[in-house]
Order: C-alpha cells, then structure tokens, then sequence
C-alpha cells in the first residue's frame, strides 16, 4: 500500500506491534559462522581439525513504512477482538461501544482548536522570550526556567467522525508535515488508528488544559491560579461539547 504519513508515533507502533505478535522480523546485526574442515592425513597416521570463522556485521535498521503495513496485516487477523477496522466494517461497530484499550481504525476530517495557537506561538519563541526577560535573582531565573524551560504542548486535535468528537494529542515530534500544514485537514477525509482511552458523556468535555498539558503545572499550582487571571494570559482550558471519545493516536496517513 502507498500511503503517505501525517504523523506516526513509532514507539506505540512497535510497542503494539510486538504484544500482536512477539515474534518480530529479524533484522541483520551481529552473525558469527563457524565453518568445520576435517583433513584426513591417512599417511601420517593421523587426522587433523581444521576451523574457520566468518564474521558478518550489520545493524538492525527500522523500516516504519514496512513495519506499520506488516501490522495492520497482522491486526486483521484480530478484528473484532483487540481490533475493530471502521473503515473496512463501518456497519459491524458502534466506536461509542468500543472497550478501552483497543484498537481502531477510521477515517475523517479533524482540526486544531484555534484557541491553541497561542500556546504553539509561545512554544516556538519560548527561546527568544527566555533571553529577553530579565530575572533579578536566581530564585527569578529558576521561576521563569519552571514555567518557560520544561514548557512542551501536545498538539490536540478535534476529529469529526460519523456525528462521533474523537480528541486525541499529536506529539509534535511525529509529524511527518509542517504544524501550519496541518489545517488543510479540516476538509479532507484521512486516515486515524488509535488506542481507545474512553467515552466522556459530560455535557462540556475538557480537551487540553494549557496549565497542565503545556506549562506541567502540578494540581495545587492550577488550582491556586483562578480563571480570570490564566485566561487574561489566554491559557484557559479548551473545551468542547460531549459525549467526547478520547484516543491515543498511533497513526494519520492518507
């Protein structure tokens, strides 16, 4: 098959691919041979043991574009158990209905809340606004390097699926396109598979929370941050409206 990625988290992939079968490809990397000769030396009244060795070197390489069709090969021999393919048996599931923990495939348009621009805007100059503050002491610095330095967001994103909201998180270092690419999605159909986390049915459904997806704030320092001062700064939580399945992303191809 001949797809193109959008994004694919290879740790997931090999991790899910080994628990389908353990039995991984062997890739070439360290082969020792041993090879035996006799020489029977009748005239001497003796026989000699010759042995040589031969050494081939190599390195195991991933293949991820060889690796990811090997596997969905192999999750069609588990559908509709640890499996359960949309895409090919739209009709035979309910993706509401689908336990945690397992794997599905589907297709649809998704998007980026507007609302996180911001936060990728900060991130991208997270560099340049570290050098321009100025810090009076050391306990300044090391605020600012709290709040700033360990700062890293996950992309969210908002799929449209069959009248279903699926939200997952892009870890930005996956991507195989430009995070400004990504916006032509919104109207064309890709390809999702994803490891079910579970169904929120509340009316308002939280998505990504800048706080403690972006800045790592822990629970007390959220809490002690109320929501007219964090939305002064545009890090209030993005919301949307429920029931709301929430994924973890393994791949988007088209």
């Amino acid at each position: 098959m001949f797809r193109s990625f959008i994004y694919l988290d290879e740790d997931k992939l090999y991790t899910y691919k080994s628990s389908v079968d353990e039995r991984m490809s062997p890739k070439l990397k360290d082969i020792k041979k041993t090879r035996k000769k006799s020489a029977d030396f009748s005239a001497f009244g003796t026989g000699l043991g010759v042995s040589a060795e031969d050494t081939i070197s190599g390195e195991f390489s991933a293949n991820p574009d060889f690796d990811y069709n090997e596997f969905e090969e192999k999750l069609e021999k588990i559908e509709g158990e640890d499996y359960f393919d949309f895409i090919v048996n739209s009709d035979a599931y309910d993706l509401t209905t689908v336990p945690a923990m397992k794997l599905v495939r589907f297709n649809g348009t998704f998007s980026i809340p507007e609302s996180f621009d911001l936060v990728n805007l900060i991130e991208a100059f997270k560099p340049l606004l570290m050098g321009q503050i100025e810090t009076k002491t050391d306990n300044e610095q090391e605020a600012l390097n709290s709040f700033l330095g360990n700062a890293s967001a996950d992309i969210p994103i908002i799929v449209d699926f069959d009248d279903i909201i699926v939200s997952g998180k892009l870890n930005a270092k996956n991507l195989y396109e430009d995070y400004t690419a990504l916006e032509e999605y919104s109207d064309h159909d890709v390809n999702f598979l994803c490891k079910v986390v579970g169904i929120s049915r509340r009316d308002h459904v939280e998505v990504f929370n800048p706080l403690k997806d972006f800045i790592r704030m822990n629970r007390t320092l959220r809490r002690s941050m109320d929501s007219s001062s964090s939305s002064n700064i545009g890090l209030e939580p993005i919301i949307v409206d429920g029931p709301v399945l929430k994924v973890e992303i393994v791949a988007i191809y088209k």
